[in-house]
C-alpha cells in the first residue's frame, strides 16, 4: 500500500509481470491497481502507481515505460 500515490502508467496484464519483475529488480517502490480502482481503466488494464520518487528514481520509471506516467488524480 502506497501513502501517497503520485504518478501511474497504464499497460496491459502481460506487459504488468514484465514490469514489476524490473522495478522489484532496481527495489522501486510501486502498486498495481485494477479496473475499479480510482483510475479509469478498461477492462484488461492495470495501472502501476509509483509514491513521490527523486528525480534520479523516476528517471528510471521514465526509461522503463518509454515515457512520462500520468498525474495520479487527488
Amino acid at each position: 500500500m502506497l501513502d501517497n500515490k503520485s504518478t501511474y502508467y497504464v499497460t496491459n496484464w502481460d506487459d504488468a509481470w514484465e514490469y514489476t519483475r524490473a522495478l522489484e529488480a532496481m527495489n522501486i517502490p510501486y502498486v498495481v491497481e485494477s479496473p475499479g480502482s480510482p483510475l479509469h481503466l478498461n477492462e484488461g488494464e492495470l495501472a502501476i502507481v509509483f509514491p513521490h520518487l527523486t528525480m534520479r528514481t523516476y528517471a528510471k520509471v521514465r526509461t522503463l515505460f518509454g515515457g512520462d506516467g500520468e498525474r495520479y488524480p487527488d
